[in-house]
Parts: structure tokens; C-alpha cells; sequence
């Protein structure tokens, strides 16, 4: 069992006899207020708090934060309040403990609006002391080497918690002891016969790599003695977790797994690094692809080391990785090494910046759905990544997968915003394109371009998927104060009430106050996602639904006489036949009648097969003919909230214009939507059709032959 002079003995050698003083008087205090308290095993509870502090001295955290860990259970456990550690140790111990607090409300796998909220807690709570987190891995670490007294259930919800957020966590802030550590116990929790076999199989083996690591390192001393550089040689074996994930991405058995072992050379300075690099390379042939420069282009979290692979002295892969003592005491420990250097510093606003790693978990804090927050933050821990250059040389961490979009997105908003494309290497390359490894990037901007909802299927990036949505929804929402306003606009204008008619305005505002809509923009938009339908403002203005006013109709949409050129005239009377509806770019025939001209039919037309064929005659399209045709779809969908709006969002997108929309339930799950809309052409009608297709909640698109949508009554 713990003792607290055991602690105290980690902390003589780094801090003060006063600062060692204050942390006595916080044991009392903690061992005073836990008092009478048992954990699961059935200790006292006070054993916990101390092995958490044992944790941040071997790290050699500063006093406050062993203040701390022996503090960080007292507020939400016992009956001490943030006032009163505040009083006793100040406010950054208050401020401290209070983090950690909040961290401790948070469950990954549990309810999202709570999950969401609470992490939103522990990033504003990191934003200002990255200690929080540090102490609350230090935390989470105890209560998974504890985890066996826990019931079976409480078992597996800690270990997938501790894999999805905390582990990674770790890994961000570079401090992988206490990843692996998490990693494999929480693996033998969730995959207790995959770990099982590991562990065997890796007992089975351990006696013959212990003998084949002596010859190893033997031969490694000798190469480095003899190009006289001072090293320390260490062997390190990949923890369970590691390998099993070795296993699965490279479909291998355990036996294949070569980097199990791998030897460390810990050298004075930056120089012997690279000397010890060409001793290794000297003695053993490298493997090409596997070497990493990670001191000239260092990950995110600081680490720093040369990695290379080699065929060892019995055919084997072996992995040697090659740092200084200060790289070594930040691969150990990462950003809490740093506290080291901030201890001896005689600048006491020396303050240790957040990791470029974690910062990005910041950015997307401002996500409103729950889901789409937790997903981000997941997609932020990812830990497996390439390095890319700008043109200008500045390297880019992104996952592994990132697109073209993706990149842009890590330079500027506006940049990703309006990507259009890219070269890589210099070659030109489409925005789905996936970078490699030392890819350099120049991003193709165009001014008219924006996000389109496509663009998620090519982005991994939480920043990019945020910054796409955020766009995307902004665009959904101006879409639906237009299409909102245009229809309520009609449909009041047929009941003889006009929308800038000050009396109607006024009303409608008093419709917006007892139905608790902000304003007209909202009421506009809540009518687009049918959350409002005409029946209910009618209603409030007292108006009968049968009482409908006729409404003089739009003249012709086209002037068929600029349109269509017969026998080589332009110039001859023709009509649109009403059977068929042709639009430009349409295949046509021309029907001679008497008394009326040209009727111009689609050859698909089924009135073509009964009428007299001597009386058809050629015609076609005027190539000069520029102005927009009027034609109309049948949409068949799932009756959802939303289904108008994402429609509505497709034809704008496509710059084509809705004339007149209306909908007609066919039973309490699906609907018909009818839309009349201006096109260029046939070809800019089968596009939008296709993409009309493509909504998930949307069975068929039908294009109308000769339907009047006035008949439609809007029946919401």
C-alpha cells in the first residue's frame, strides 16, 4: 500500500521545502474530508487520490498540480466546496480541481446531449490549464489498474470510454506510457480472448527475444564505440494493444509481427543523432519506406526522434529509434516534460502553450448538435497521420484519408470554402483526390465557389466537416426564407391577402408571438420545413379555405416564336402542345393544324401515334434561343421535416428558379410534391432530376406532361 512519505521522496529531488509544506497541509486536508470513505476493493478511499499523485510526481508536475491530484475527488465526493479549496489554496488549485471535476461528469458512451455538453466543459476547462487534462489522466490511469473490482457491466463502459477519449488523449499530448498502459488494460477488458492469445503466444517467445536482444545491443555498442559516440542503449517491447493492432491492419498472425522489439539509442545531442543513425544504416542494411525524420519534421504533440527499420543480425526486421535525453524526456512524458524546464525557469510567465493537437479540439466547440460534436472530437483523436508541405515549404499534419478539401480547410476557412481543386506535385488534381505523404499542395480558389453537401463524402477532418455543415445548413437556411416567402406569398395572394400589406404584416406578427417565432425570416423557414402549414394561419386570420380568389395567371414563359424554326423559317405561328410540354432541348415535332398553326409535340408524345402523319412536319430548336423554359415534376417522398427544404436546396443550387410548389399527403408517411420550375434546357432538367434522386428520402422524380398545378390543393 501507498505511503505519502513514499510521494514526498519523488517530490524532494524538484521542488522546494515550501512548496513541499503546502502539499502536506493539502494530504491533511484531503485525508480529513475523505475520511470514513471506501473504493469498490474496499480500501480507504484516500488511497486513490494518493496514487494519483504518485502518478503526477513521477511525471514531475509543479506543486499545484500535486495539490491537485490529492484535492481532485474532494469537491464532487465529499462535502468541501469550490469556496473552500479556493480559501485554503488559492484559486488556481481552486480552478484546477474544479476542471477536473467537470471531466469526471463526462460519459462517452452514454446519453449525447449530456455526453456533448460536459465535453464541452473539459475543452473550455483545458482552454486555460492544459493540468487538467494531465491530472485527469493521471486519474483515469489508477482507476483502470483498479478496474477488477468494479462489476462486470461498470467493467466494459470504462474500458470503451477510456478507449475512445482517454487513450488518444494521451497520444495527443504525447505521453504514450500512460496510453499503452490504458490501451492494454482496457483491451483485455473488451477483448479478453484476442489478448489472451497475445499474451501467451508472447510468453512463449519472451526467453528467446531476451537472448536475441543482448546480441543486439552488444553489436549496436560496439558500432557506436567505434565512431566514438556516448549513447545509452534501451529495448522497449510493443505493448499488446499495438500488436493487435499490427495484426488486424496487416492481416498477420502473431508470428509475422517483426517490430515487436524495438532497441532505443539515447545520445548528448542533436548531431549524434544523425551519426548514430549512419552507424546503425552501416551495420545493418535499412529497409527502404521505413525511416522517419520526426526531429526535422516533429508531430504535433512535440515529439521529436529518427525511426529506422533494418534487417537485424537473424534476418529479422528490427526498429531502432535514435533521440537526445530532452526527446527522450518528451517521448516519455510529452507536454507535461515541459513543466521540467518551467520549474527551473527563472521567468515565472514561462507559461507551456496547448498542443497544436489538442488546440484543433477547440475549434469545434461551437457545434450545436450533439452527435455531429462527439464524431468531431473523435475524428480529432485520431492518431495516425501523413505530412504534407504547402508551396512554400510549411508542413501539415492531417489524418490519414484527408482530401484536397481537407487541406484547404487546415490553411483558412475561406480557403476551403472556395476550393475548387488542386495541384499536387504540380500535377492538377480534382478536390476527392487523397494526399500522401510528402504531397506538396497548392490549392485552386475559385470566388463563386462555395461548400456543397457532396463534399463530406472527401473530407475526415472535424474542421473541414464543421466548417462544410456550417456552410451547407447557412445556404439550407437563406433557400428557406426565400422558398418560405415566395409560397406563403402565393398562397395568402389567392385568399386576396397580399404579404406587404401593413394589416397582414401585423397580423402575421401576432401569429409569430403566440406560435413563439422570433420573427418573419423564422416563420419563413419553420413553413419550408412544413413545421407551419397555411391551414393554421388561415385559421388564425379567420379565413375560410374554400374562399379562394382567382388570381390572374403569368402570361407564357416563352415566346415560341423565337424558339423554333420551322423548314428553315422562324418566323411561322406555332404552340406548345399542353399533352406533352416540350422544353427547349427536348427531340420535336411539328403537327400542322387548322386555324392554329405549328403544334410542337415531344416525339415521345403518345398523342404522335394517333394523329394523321401526313400533317407532320420537321422542326427544331433555334440554337440562339436563351430564355428559361417552364416545366413540372412529380416528387414522390417520405413525408419528413426537412424534405422541402433539401429539394428546394438542389434547384437552387442548379440556378434553376420554382415557379409554383405544392404538396398533397398520400398517407400519414409519404407525400407528393409538385413543383413547377424554369430550366435551360432538357439536359439541365435531367441533372436536377438525377440529383433530385439522389435524397435519401425521395422514391421517384416524375417529369409532367400536362398536369396544372392549380388543380393541386395544398393539403398540409
Amino acid at each position: 500500500m501507498i505511503r505519502f512519505d513514499d510521494i514526498v521522496e519523488k517530490l524532494n529531488p524538484y521542488l522546494k521545502s515550501s512548496d513541499i509544506d503546502e502539499i502536506k497541509k493539502a494530504y491533511a486536508y484531503s485525508a480529513k474530508v475523505h475520511a470514513g470513505q471506501k473504493r469498490y476493493s474496499g480500501e480507504p478511499y484516500m488511497i486513490h487520490p494518493m496514487e494519483v499523485t504518485s502518478i503526477l510526481a513521477d511525471i514531475k508536475l509543479d506543486r499545484n498540480s500535486i495539490i491537485t491530484g490529492l484535492l481532485h475527488d474532494t469537491i464532487e465526493d465529499t462535502l468541501a466546496t469550490e469556496a473552500d479549496i479556493k480559501k485554503l489554496f488559492g484559486s488556481e488549485v481552486s480552478e484546477l480541481v474544479n476542471g477536473v471535476t467537470k471531466i469526471g461528469q463526462l460519459s462517452i458512451s452514454s446519453k449525447f446531449e449530456r455526453q456533448a455538453e460536459n465535453f464541452r466543459k473539459l475543452i473550455l476547462a483545458t482552454g486555460k490549464d492544459i493540468r487538467v487534462i494531465i491530472v485527469k489522466l493521471a486519474d483515469r490511469l489508477h482507476n483502470a489498474r483498479t478496474i477488477s473490482h468494479l462489476p462486470e457491466g461498470k467493467q466494459t463502459n470504462f474500458a470503451r470510454e477510456t478507449m475512445d477519449l482517454y487513450a488518444p488523449l494521451a497520444d495527443r499530448l504525447g505521453i504514450y506510457w500512460i496510453r499503452t498502459e490504458l490501451e492494454d488494460i482496457c483491451f483485455s477488458i473488451l477483448k479478453p480472448f484476442e489478448y489472451a492469445e497475445i499474451e501467451y503466444a508472447f510468453a512463449n517467445k519472451k526467453n528467446d527475444w531476451e537472448s536475441y536482444t543482448n546480441e543486439i545491443q552488444q553489436q549496436l555498442k560496439e558500432q557506436l564505440e567505434k565512431y566514438n559516440i556516448k549513447a545509452i542503449l534501451q529495448n522497449r517491447f510493443k505493448n499488446f494493444y499495438g500488436i493487435y493492432k499490427k495484426m488486424l491492419s496487416k492481416d498477420l498472425d502473431f508470428n509475422n509481427v517483426f517490430d515487436i522489439k524495438a532497441f532505443r539509442v539515447i545520445v548528448d545531442n542533436e548531431a549524434d543523432c544523425y551519426a548514430a543513425l549512419g552507424a546503425v544504416h552501416s551495420t545493418w542494411k535499412p529497409i527502404p519506406g521505413r525511416f522517419k525524420d520526426y526531429i526535422a519534421l516533429p508531430k504535433s504533440n512535440g515529439y521529436k526522434s529518427l525511426h529506422t527499420n533494418v534487417v537485424g543480425p537473424f534476418g529479422d526486421k528490427v526498429e531502432v529509434q535514435i533521440r537526445t535525453h530532452e526527446m527522450h524526456e518528451i517521448a516519455q512524458y510529452g507536454v507535461a516534460a515541459h513543466w521540467k524546464y518551467k520549474l527551473s525557469s527563472e521567468d515565472k510567465n514561462n507559461i507551456i502553450d496547448t498542443p497544436e493537437s489538442i488546440k484543433k479540439i477547440f475549434d469545434i466547440q461551437t457545434l450545436n448538435d450533439p452527435k455531429e460534436f462527439i464524431d468531431a472530437v473523435k475524428d480529432e483523436l485520431i492518431t495516425n497521420f501523413i505530412y504534407t508541405f504547402t508551396p512554400k515549404g510549411d508542413l501539415k499534419e492531417l489524418p490519414i484519408g484527408s482530401s484536397i478539401i481537407d487541406f484547404a480547410y487546415s490553411i483558412h476557412t475561406d480557403i476551403g470554402n472556395k476550393c475548387s481543386g488542386g495541384r499536387v506535385n504540380g500535377a492538377i488534381v480534382p478536390i476527392s483526390y487523397k494526399l500522401k505523404s510528402g504531397d506538396m499542395i497548392e490549392i485552386i480558389v475559385k470566388n463563386d465557389q462555395h461548400p456543397k453537401r457532396d463534399w463530406l463524402k472527401h473530407v475526415v477532418t472535424s474542421k473541414a466537416k464543421t466548417k462544410i455543415r456550417s456552410a451547407v445548413k447557412d445556404s439550407l437556411i437563406e433557400d428557406s426564407i426565400t422558398i418560405g416567402k415566395s409560397v406563403i406569398t402565393k398562397k395568402l395572394l389567392s385568399y386576396g391577402l397580399k404579404l406587404e400589406d401593413p394589416s397582414v404584416t401585423k397580423k402575421l406578427k401576432e401569429f409569430n408571438n403566440m406560435k413563439k417565432i422570433k420573427d418573419m425570416d423564422e416563420l419563413f423557414v419553420q413553413y419550408s420545413l412544413s413545421k407551419i402549414n397555411i391551414l393554421e394561419i388561415l385559421n388564425f386570420f379567420k379565413i375560410d379555405i374554400k374562399n379562394k380568389v382567382n388570381v390572374k395567371k403569368s402570361p407564357p414563359l416563352i415566346d415560341s416564336s423565337q424558339a423554333i424554326v420551322v423548314g428553315g423559317n422562324d418566323n411561322v405561328m406555332v404552340r406548345f402542345a399542353k399533352c406533352c410540354a416540350p422544353i427547349f432541348g427536348d427531340e420535336i415535332l411539328g403537327y400542322i393544324t387548322i386555324g392554329r398553326g405549328i403544334s410542337i409535340h415531344r416525339i415521345s408524345c403518345n398523342q404522335i401515334l394517333e394523329i394523321d402523319s401526313s400533317r407532320l412536319i420537321d422542326v427544331k430548336w433555334d440554337s440562339s434561343f436563351a430564355s428559361k423554359s417552364s416545366t413540372k415534376l412529380k416528387i414522390s417522398c417520405f413525408d419528413k421535416p426537412g424534405i422541402l427544404s433539401e429539394i428546394s436546396n438542389i434547384i437552387v443550387n442548379h440556378e434553376s428558379n420554382i415557379v409554383k410548389i405544392n404538396a398533397k399527403p398520400i398517407s400519414s408517411l409519404k407525400s407528393s410534391i409538385y413543383l413547377e420550375l424554369l430550366v435551360r434546357d432538357a439536359k439541365h432538367l435531367s441533372e436536377i432530376i438525377l440529383d433530385l434522386n439522389s435524397i435519401n428520402d425521395v422514391n421517384n422524380v416524375e417529369r409532367l406532361r400536362s398536369l396544372d398545378l392549380e388543380q393541386i390543393e395544398l393539403n398540409l
